[in-house]
């Protein structure tokens, strides 16, 4: 049978084997009837070839037979010369190694590449798994990463022992829910799920899910409020790249562990962790381990009116004036409310009136040039989708705004409050930016909302939508270089202020119960007057993640994964893991700040003011 796979060059001493299937070399070579008793002969460094008569004793054989003979004389040769190892011969020494025929791969035997792994032991943690790369490093990151899971921890007077290696997920549909996913998925230890949300670990979706909150354990450890020095709270620490997200005081305890020699520099062990906090609890992560991204009582920020009254009261016990910070604002409950309004407010004014509850993105507000007009307008009676009857809130219409480029804009903000482990604490995203409207400012028009409302729910449908600025957004960078004034010495400076007093004037309502583990991200909405003075409109629940533009391309992934980073990953961190792949990020910087912590707050829960709070 003819084996095309097998040949034998005259040229040279070495054989070709085939696949490796075939159990024994079988040498045949096809030759014409004519070539019997015949040699084939050719002479070095020439192509001719030429039949001469061949007079030994086995030319005389049979063709079949004197071939076999003649490739048992050659294969005795090679086979005292040299070794097969896979496709490849291999010339050895004869005294050293015995020839022999081998069909494995050719590769090194796996046990002279086995080496023996030494336990290496790395400053700061002891790896003793030989799957662990032996990187430096890799050790080094990994280490980081476990410290930094700790330390926010820490911060929470948590220490988190997982239980389970893997998570699931629910992201509901709506306001770039895609986005969210997305970067969840980028976190190889979670799984998303498309039903049974009620049992999922994680919980994201637009509106409050009450049941799933009451699922969630109400915490029953005391807030202890701390004592700091005030000469701490000024250092600043450069050491600790996420130092922003930590209490002033925890970061120097853990500056002071970094600094020591040893396993203590790296890492921060259960036993080190009681040192830093007394109240330390150990909390193991399973299954039925819950966190939502709403809180209970969200809407005493959320909601216009309830804005109002805790900021009202906030800034009276603080002996301000609420108007300084807030539009002159009134409620309108009834027909008593209306005709007090009326009779407070004679003179000609330019007004503003939302509904005071369950809305957002622009919808149901009006702009009217006299008392009269309100009046008439809240005279009858307005009803929500489901059915309750609407109050309204009537603001005082800021008639000189600062204006970019003879049109109106507001500023997009951003603050989260999260509780975990009954800790309340509130922070201020760094970045923002500025949405611009599609025409020119003027009070001639009050029926345009194109003029004076810059929503993107409202500018998305204007002709010039995207005209003067992609997506009609300007980054915190391109304000300040517009502005006359340094922008974040100033208006920067004044938002965050009136952030913190919101955490401030809601303490003790937000989250009353203390759930274990949820959080909210709310969006603030400032205006500037062309005074540069800071005017807070309003603050909403479900902002809008929708990327509109190149800006918030960017910007809203960075938002997401910042938070995921604060409030998802430390509490659910990822198994242990063994390759440089594994990392998700290598960087632990943060644009949330912690501004506020109840810890550090000198107010107990004292002057909980008892409001509704709608969902």
């Amino acid at each position: 049978m003819k084996k095309s796979f097998t040949s034998h060059s005259p040229s040279s001493d070495h054989y070709f084997i085939g696949p490796r299937e075939m159990k024994l070399p079988k040498f045949e070579f096809e030759y014409p009837p004519s070539c019997y008793g015949l040699v084939v002969s050719s002479t070095k460094n020439s192509n001719k070839t030429e039949l001469i008569s061949d007079s030994s004793s086995e030319s005389l054989l049979p063709p079949l037979i004197y071939f076999k003979i003649k490739e048992k004389k050659i294969q005795k040769e090679q086979d005292e010369r040299c070794v097969l190892v896979g496709n490849t011969l291999h010339q050895m020494p004869k005294k050293i190694i015995k020839p022999k025929i081998s069909y494995q791969p050719d590769i090194f035997p796996l046990k002279a590449l086995k080496k023996k792994i030494v336990k290496q032991k790395f400053n700061g943690i002891y790896f003793e798994d030989e799957r662990y790369s032996q990187d430096p490093q890799f050790q080094l990151n990994y280490a980081n990463l476990r410290t930094y899971y700790n330390a926010i921890n820490l911060s929470n007077n948590l220490y988190v022992q997982p239980t389970i290696n893997s998570y699931k997920a629910y992201i509901g549909k709506g306001n770039n829910g895609q986005l969210v996913q997305w970067i969840l998925k980028r976190r190889w230890w979670w799984s998303i799920v498309d039903k049974e949300k009620e049992q999922v670990n994680f919980l994201w979706q637009q509106l409050r899910n009450n049941s799933y909150i009451d699922s969630i354990p109400e915490s029953n450890q005391e807030i202890l409020q701390q004592q700091y020095n005030n000469d701490e709270q000024n250092i600043v620490i450069q050491d600790i790249q996420y130092q922003n997200l930590l209490p002033n005081q925890l970061g120097l305890q853990i500056q002071k562990l970094r600094k020591k020699a040893g396993k203590n520099s790296k890492i921060i062990s259960y036993d080190q962790a009681q040192k830093v906090s007394q109240t330390l609890r150990l909390f193991e992560v399973n299954a039925n381990t819950k966190l939502h991204n709403h809180i209970q009582n969200n809407t005493h920020l959320g909601s216009k009116k309830n804005l109002f009254y805790n900021m009202k009261k906030y800034y009276e016990q603080q002996g301000l004036n609420v108007f300084d910070f807030l539009p002159q604002t009134y409620h309108i409950k009834n027909k008593e409310d209306l005709q007090n309004f009326v009779q407070q407010n004679q003179n000609q004014s330019i007004w503003i009136v939302k509904p005071a509850e369950l809305t957002n993105r622009g919808h149901g507000i009006h702009i009217f040039q006299t008392i009269n007009e309100v009046q008439q307008y809240l005279r009858s009676i307005h009803h929500h989708k489901n059915g309750a009857q609407k109050t309204f809130i009537v603001q005082k219409y800021i008639e000189n705004p600062l204006l970019y480029n003879q049109r109106k804009f507001d500023i997009r903000c951003y603050i989260l409050f999260t509780s975990v482990n009954g800790q309340h604490k509130g922070y201020w995203y760094k970045d923002g930016y500025i949405r611009t409207s599609s025409q020119e400012f003027s009070l001639m028009n009050l029926s345009n909302k194109l003029i004076h409302l810059t929503n993107d729910a409202v500018q998305k449908y204007s002709e010039d939508y995207g005209r003067f600025e992609k997506g009609n957004k300007v980054s915190f960078e391109e304000f300040n270089n517009f502005l006359p004034i340094d922008f974040y010495q100033t208006i920067y400076n004044q938002m965050r202020n009136i952030a913190l007093h919101q955490f401030k004037a809601t303490y003790g309502k937000l989250d009353p119960k203390r759930k274990e583990n949820s959080f909210e991200l709310f969006g603030l909405d400032f205006m500037i007057d062309d005074k540069f003075k800071v005017w807070l409109i309003e603050t909403n629940t479900n902002p809008c993640l929708e990327c509109s533009g190149p800006l918030l391309t960017k910007l809203i992934p960075q938002l997401i994964e910042d938070l995921f980073k604060l409030v998802l990953d430390p509490l659910y961190p990822p198994p242990q893991f063994y390759t440089q792949k594994k990392f998700i990020y290598d960087s632990f910087e943060n644009k949330f700040e912690l501004i506020f912590d109840s810890s550090m707050l000198d107010v107990p829960l004292k002057f909980t003011q008892n409001l509704i709070d709608e969902q």
